[in-house]
Parts: structure tokens; sequence; C-alpha cells
């Protein structure tokens, strides 16, 4: 891994600090004004989460419409050679029994932290008895397979299915490896080309996320108020908690992956982080969480390779979160689980989630379809409903953290000949 030496430049390392202020600022201000204009009635709360509303969601436009191609030019620049393929498949099965290792024991840990918690032994909010009105999921293996697979690439990119545009991808990029070396050449400069182009309208677009992350937390500070607080501040604590744990380990595993370079990477990808945790969405962090792992050192073909498909596998905070939740709904049910039908529970959501990416409101539609096969009501879900936005936000950042780690991991693993750096790398 080329990783940019910033110790003695003064301007990069006031880049990092000065963002990470600006967004940190942009939280608590948010936060702050959301409460005063709460607690003066609707009549000014509500312009402010309709402002709020609007920002946010004019964001995630702007984001949804770099990431589809981000994704194609950044992959099929990246393996467009001959060496790649063999990369493919040597950092690709590594990658993948890394996925399934920190799923394992993101699970785990929600589902021991419940029990030792026990975060609904003194819930005593009302329990909800109608069912939801939430479609169900089941994993089907045969659903799932033809499902990474695009019948339309266009319509893929239209939806944003980051699986199957990933796919293709990878087609291509053998094809055009495939291609006489004048055809190759041309190709490829036209692919890396686009993929500069799209991180240069993501370095446009994030010039407005602290004022993004100021309407968001805005939004919702002005929507809820400090009742969520009050009535749920004790979960929401153990949650916090634990979640913060899991983000302990998945730092703890890259020291172990790639010594104190942790601690730098850290320092890159602190600003996408942030931003997911203030908009709960991992897509809006994509764009930038690329920027900044190719900046840190990690080779443009890992990164786009591998952050991808950890956006489809590699959920960590997700994880957490459905196991600690089914076991918290549990307990305020006074539902007994024994550690055997929670074992089989925790393979169930394991081989379930696998195959749920870009289904909305994932979390939910896993613990609606997985909670009634063990007993456990799905009209639980509707105890954690009024705060789910401050869990989403929480898990989202967790996983962006999980993916940019692994990522940088996975360019440890790659050791094929690094490429040229045709430009040095630079901060506004």
């Amino acid at each position: 891994m080329a990783v940019v030496d910033i110790e003695d430049n003064s301007e990069n390392k006031s880049y990092l600090v000065k963002h990470a202020i600006q967004i940190i600022s942009s939280m608590v201000l948010g936060v702050v004004i959301g409460l005063i204009v709460h607690k003066l009635g609707s009549r000014y709360s509500q312009p402010c989460i309709d402002f709020g509303n609007l920002i946010v969601n004019l964001f995630l436009r702007l984001i949804k419409m770099i990431v589809a191609p981000l994704v194609f030019a950044t992959l099929v620049s990246g393996i467009g050679n001959i060496q790649d393929t063999k990369t493919i498949k040597k950092v690709g099965i590594r990658v993948m029994i890394w996925f399934i290792g920190i799923s394992l024991a993101a699970l785990s840990l929600g589902l021991v932290a419940a029990n030792i918690i026990k975060p609904g032994r003194h819930f005593t909010n009302t329990l909800p008895t109608s069912k939801l009105n939430l479609q169900t999921f089941h994993f089907d293996i045969q659903e799932f397979i033809l499902n990474i697979v695009p019948d339309s690439i266009i319509k893929a990119m239209a939806e944003n299915n980051i699986l199957q545009i990933v796919v293709f991808s990878i087609f291509a990029g053998i094809a055009i490896a495939a291609l006489p070396e004048r055809s190759c050449r041309q190709v490829h400069e036209i692919t890396e080309g686009l993929a500069k182009i799209m991180l240069k309208i993501t370095d446009m677009v994030m010039k407005v996320v602290p004022l993004v992350v100021f309407a968001s937390l805005l939004s919702i500070s002005a929507k809820n108020g400090s009742n969520v607080i009050s009535s749920y501040g004790m979960f929401l604590l153990e949650f916090y908690f634990v979640i913060i744990i899991l983000c302990l380990l998945l730092i703890l595993a890259g020291y172990l992956a790639i010594g104190k370079k942790i601690f730098k990477l850290l320092s890159f990808i602190i600003e996408p982080v942030l931003l997911g945790y203030a908009t709960a969405s991992s897509e809006s962090a994509f764009p930038r969480l690329l920027e900044r792992l190719e900046k840190f050192g990690v080779s443009p073909r890992i990164a786009g390779f591998v952050l991808p498909l950890g956006y489809s596998f590699n959920l960590a905070g997700t994880m957490m979160f459905i196991s600690f939740c089914a076991i918290f709904i549990a307990q305020v049910y006074e539902i007994q689980m024994p550690i055997e039908k929670q074992i089989t529970m925790l393979l169930v959501m394991m081989i379930s989630s696998k195959g749920i990416a870009g289904v909305p409101r994932a979390s939910m539609v896993m613990l609606a379809s997985v909670m009634p096969q063990f007993g456990i009501p799905e009209a639980g879900l509707a105890l954690i409903f009024g705060i789910d936005q401050f869990l989403d936000m929480a898990r989202t950042a967790t996983s962006v953290l999980g993916n940019g780690i692994v990522t940088a991991i996975a360019d440890e693993w790659d050791d094929s000949e690094p490429e040229a750096t045709s430009e040095p790398v630079t901060f506004e």
C-alpha cells in the first residue's frame, strides 16, 4: 500500500481537521436549534422540518446521480488489464471470508450484549399488539443468485443496484483486457477519465456537506425534541454503548491487519463516517469514502472492487442491530429465548441478510421476517419505530467505518505490481 505521506504537510492536516470540525459543529448546531424550535411548537418546528428534509433529499438525489457511474468507471478502469483477474480471485475470496467473519462477530456481539445488558427488562411503554404493514422477506438461494446478475445494466444503474453493477463491470473489465493493446488502452483512458470526472463532481457536491448535516439533525431534533430521550434514553445509551464496542473491535481488527496505519486511515475516513451518521445513509458516504481511501493510498482497482461489495455484504452495524433488537423485543414481551434458539436465529439472520441488499428499510424488513419464526411478535417493531432514525445513524456510520477498514486491508493483500500515479494527491 502506497500510503500518502502527510506528516510534513500541514495544509493536508489542516484540511482533515477543518472538515471534521465543520461537520461536528454542524451536528451540534442542528440539534440545539432543532430542540429550541420544537419547544416553540409546530408553527416554528414544521418549517424547520420541511427545510431539513428538502436539503437532505436534494443531497441524496445528487449522491444517487453519482454512485452508479462512479462504481462502473472505477471498477472497469481498475481491472482493465490482465493482471487484475488474478487479483479479483485472490483478494475477492479473502474479502468474502472477512465479510462472513465480521457479520458473524457483529451478530454475536448484539446477541451477547442483549443477554448481558437486558435492555427490555425495565421497559414500561404500552406494548403494541397489532401486526405491522411491513413487507416480508424470505431468503431464497435461487432468487438470490439470479438477482446477482442484471437483466439490464441500464435498469441496474437506474436503481443503483451496486452488486449488479459490480458484476457487469467485472465482465466489462475482463473484456477490455482481452482487446488488442491499442483498443484496450483507448477504452481504459475513457473509463479512467469518466472516473476522474465523477470524483470531481463528488468534490463539488461535498462542499455542501456541513449544510446537509445541519439540516438533517435540525429536522430530526425539531420533529422529536427531547421526548425521545426521556422515553427511550436508556435503550439508546445501551445500544450506542454496544455499537461503540463494535467500532473498537473493527479498529482492532484493522490494527492487527495493517498495524499503525489504521490510525492514519481513520483520520482520512472520519469525514465520510460522520456524513453517514448525520444522514443515516451509507449511499451518501460512498463517493467520499472511495475518494478518501484512494487519497490514503489504496489502489483504485482494489477500492473500486471491494467497496461496492462491502456495501452489499459487509453491513456490520446492521448485523449488530438486528440481533440486539430481536432479543430486546423478546425481553419486553417476556418471551423465553434459550441459547440454542438464539444461535439458530443468529444463523438464519446471517444467511438471510446476504440477500436483502437494496430492500427499503432492510433492517426492519429483516426483523419482521425473522422474528415470527422464533415466536417474537412482529408488532414489537413499533417500539423502536420512533427512534429508528437515531439507531440507523449509528449502524450506518459503523458500516461505513467497517467498509473503509476492510478496503484498506484488502489493498495489503494485493501484492500485484503497484499502479503509477499520474497526478499528485491534493487537498482542496
